[in-house]
Parts: C-alpha cells; sequence; structure tokens
C-alpha cells in the first residue's frame, strides 16, 4: 500500500484493537509503514493474532493487555509504547462495552461502568499523551463516536450519554490542543458490518443485520471495517492538520446528522 497520508514511521495507539474495528485501524495503519500498540481487554489470542498480521504486513508491533477504562491500563500503555518505540503519535480511542437494558433495568453501577469505558477513558489517554504530542508539536487524536451520542439510545442510557459527552470532549480538546499542532476528531460508525454480542444487539444475527442494513442504510449495505479504517488514517494525515473538533460519519448516510 502507498502511504500517500504521510504515516509511514509514526507510531499509533488503537484501544480495543483486538478484533472489529479496532483491528481493521490497526492493519490499516501497519499496511501504510506505522509502528502499531494493539490493545485488548483480556483477549490474549485475539491480541496477538492482530499482531501477527500487522507484523505481516511489515510493521512493528506490541500488544498491551488491559482495560482502557482504568488509569493503570493507560498508563502501562504509554510505558510499553515508550520503550518500545519513544513515543505515540496518534491515538485511537476506541474500546467500547455495550449494555441492553431500559431505564428501569439500569443501575447506578452500570450508569458509572458505561461513563468510565466512553468517555473517562478517553479523558486518561488525553492526559497521558497529549503532553508528549505537545512538546513535538504534531498529534492526531480520533475518537470512536456513534449515533447514539446525537440520538440517545433506551436501551443504553449510560452508552448513549457517554457518546454525547465524548463529543464535547472532542470539541473541547480540539480547542484546547490545536495551538500545539494536534487535532481532534470523531469518526460515527454507524451500523458498521462487525461481530456483535447478541446479549447486547438482541436479533442482530448476520441475515437479520443484512436485512437490517438494506431497510436502513442509503447505501443498501453495511459500512466495512475498512472503511471506517481509512477515515481514520485520512484524519492523521499530514494535510488534514486543518481538520479538528469535527464528526466524520461513516455510516453509509443511515442517519446524516449534523
Amino acid at each position: 500500500m502507498t502511504d500517500e497520508f504521510g504515516i509511514a514511521g509514526k507510531t499509533l495507539l488503537v484501544t480495543g484493537s483486538g478484533r472489529n474495528l479496532g483491528k481493521a485501524i490497526v492493519l490499516e495503519f501497519a499496511a501504510r509503514g506505522a509502528n502499531v500498540v494493539i490493545n485488548s481487554r483480556s483477549n490474549a489470542d485475539e491480541a496477538n493474532q492482530v499482531k501477527d498480521e500487522a507484523e505481516a504486513l511489515g510493521a512493528k508491533a506490541i500488544v498491551v493487555l488491559g482495560d482502557a477504562a482504568e488509569k493503570s491500563t493507560v498508563l502501562e500503555l504509554k510505558t510499553r509504547a515508550e520503550q518500545a518505540f519513544g513515543h505515540v503519535d496518534i491515538y485511537v480511542s476506541n474500546a467500547a462495552r455495550r449494555l441492553h437494558k431500559d431505564f428501569w433495568e439500569t443501575t447506578d453501577e452500570d450508569w458509572h461502568h458505561h461513563l468510565n469505558q466512553q468517555l473517562t477513558a478517553s479523558w486518561y489517554l488525553a492526559k497521558a499523551f497529549a503532553p508528549g504530542m505537545r512538546e513535538r508539536g504534531w498529534g492526531r487524536i480520533v475518537h470512536m463516536n456513534g449515533p447514539d451520542g446525537w440520538i440517545g439510545g433506551p436501551t443504553r442510557i449510560p452508552h448513549s450519554t457517554a457518546k454525547g459527552g465524548l463529543r464535547t470532549l472532542t470539541r473541547s480538546l480540539s480547542r484546547s490542543l490545536g495551538p500545539f499542532g494536534i487535532t481532534v476528531n470523531d469518526i460515527n460508525p454507524g451500523f458498521a458490518d462487525t461481530v456483535r454480542d447478541l446479549k447486547t444487539h438482541p436479533g442482530m444475527t448476520p441475515g437479520r443485520s443484512e436485512r437490517f442494513a438494506r431497510e436502513t442504510v442509503a447505501i443498501k449495505r453495511q459500512p466495512q471495517p475498512a472503511e471506517i479504517a481509512w477515515a481514520c488514517a485520512f484524519l492523521a494525515a499530514e494535510r488534514s492538520a486543518a481538520i479538528t473538533g469535527a464528526a466524520i460519519h461513516v455510516d453509509g448516510g443511515q442517519f446524516m446528522i449534523g
């Protein structure tokens, strides 16, 4: 793959990158010559498979296990990345855990847990990696958001609330970090073609997912992880320095939200 985005030699970190969108992002950047830091909460086999695939593309790669919602994990990610590659130039806050409960079933514990997963984790990443980006005068931050942050979700209220907060965090960080050559943007993948847990997405079997996409998505199919990964690479490009605070909807025209 040619590297028209100027990513070769830079170091990328993606939380939640053992599968689905996170894996696709890692492999997109690996193919463009980036070093990659892979993170999975606990599945070492998945994470190491991604590492093997990234290295087969010619990239240098490391795996760090742990929950990105825990500050200790983020600090370990920073330590391990700096030991291996010196610093992190680009990170994608992608790790997410969803629930399927209505308002009456959702507990205080659910509320705090999912706010931490979606929002606090992104704060920890910014505090860990933005100072180094500022010193170097260059950095790219991407938050994986989603339509729940705009339209809400009655069966995932804490998750949706956190996504809405993440949009505000993106805007706020873009203003705070922009003077130092750091951009901060959201990508909203919509109903992407990923492996879903039927406990949190009941009824979304492969056949039902395809029918749902034909009924609700303008392009009549699910966006592919590789298409979302390409958007991440675009935002990381040298010539994307004037794009910050933005939200790019890679949802096949499903929502057309502003």
